[in-house]
């Protein structure tokens, strides 16, 4: 790989036309040339698709555009802009998301220092689309850091899509598994990093934009394709018992952190999920601890608003 290896900018889109300028401009604005930004739409009916062109009118030698007629779906429209990027790295993002200043040299000089790295990561400050208020940083607690696939599976990714930035000779050849239609970009992000290391970059280099609204209504299609994607690695690993092991662990996580949230809204509901987390994990106090506050509605309904009220550590590390 030469000294400046050429980047593809996957913008992933589809009704942005409210943000897509302002992610645009932030790729624009970064100091690194040798760079191509893909914009993939999936069938806009906001104007997002003649953002867009505007702005490959105006920077032809920037800007590859695929933009579908009809829509298809997240998955795939990521494989749609991931199949048209020719760089070495890819870096993915969506488009109401921000890159910051000096964002993509910096990723791309731990690839240049490092051959074996394939996967690069960097904090990023996620906030309030309404109201563009700061609602954190992401990676400011060592408990949070990722150090290779092992956290990659059991933390469910690396949040904030834009701060990613990954080798493309060691991306699945299929691309997003189109099996998983909403969350694919977690197996993406597990596959790579199989491949070899996983770096991180300390410095805040991206601003994840988040939405209110659509997001309780969609909590049990999460759920299912989180599970879904841990069988999927099992399916594809069945020879690596350490991976296999740590997919148990983490589906035990996802229904004990669905549980978690249930106590408020269906007792009953977080019975069974808790149940299943214990029986995955039966080594987690935590779990165990839930699994009894659940099974008993009373002591559910006293202490499920209060755990959920975010004044226990439970809530942040089950």
């Amino acid at each position: 790989m030469n000294s400046t290896p050429k980047v593809s900018v996957m913008v992933v889109a589809y009704n942005q036309a409210h943000f897509i300028r302002d992610t645009l401009d932030s790729i624009l604005a970064q100091d690194y040339d040798n760079l191509e930004i893909v914009v993939a739409d999936d069938a806009s009916t906001d104007g997002t698709q003649d953002i867009a062109r505007e702005y490959a009118a105006k920077y032809p030698d920037k800007f590859v555009l695929v933009l579908s007629e009809r829509n298809h779906g997240i998955t795939a429209n990521c494989n749609a802009c991931f199949f048209a990027c020719t760089g070495e790295l890819i870096a993915t993002f969506s488009g109401d998301d921000l890159f910051l200043p000096g964002k993509i040299r910096a990723q791309v000089q731990e690839f240049v220092r490092d051959p074996e790295v394939v996967f690069c990561y960097h904090p990023v400050e996620v906030f309030d689309s309404s109201t563009d208020t700061t609602l954190y940083v992401t990676f400011q607690n060592p408990r949070e850091v990722i150090r290779g696939v092992e956290e990659i599976i059991v933390g469910g990714g690396v949040p904030g899509g834009c701060s990613v930035m990954v080798r493309r000779s060691a991306c699945p050849p299929d691309g997003f598994d189109v099996r998983l239609p909403t969350v694919s970009d977690w197996l993406f992000q597990i596959e790579v990093a199989l491949k070899g290391k996983v770096a991180k970059v300390d410095q805040v280099y991206g601003k994840y934009r988040k939405h209110r609204q659509g997001t309780t209504q969609r909590v049990h299609e999460f759920l299912n394709e989180t599970l879904r994607t841990l069988d999927l690695i099992v399916e594809k690993h069945p020879d690596r018992p350490e991976l296999v092991a740590l997919c148990r662990k983490g589906k035990a996580r996802y229904l004990a952190g669905e549980a978690f949230r249930q106590l408020t809204r269906n007792i009953a509901t977080a019975c069974k999920l808790s149940r299943q987390a214990v029986e995955l994990d039966p080594a987690n106090v935590r779990y165990r601890v839930l699994y009894l506050i659940s099974r008993f509605q009373v002591l559910a309904r006293i202490m499920g608003p209060m755990l959920n009220s975010g004044k226990y550590l439970i809530k942040r590390y089950m």
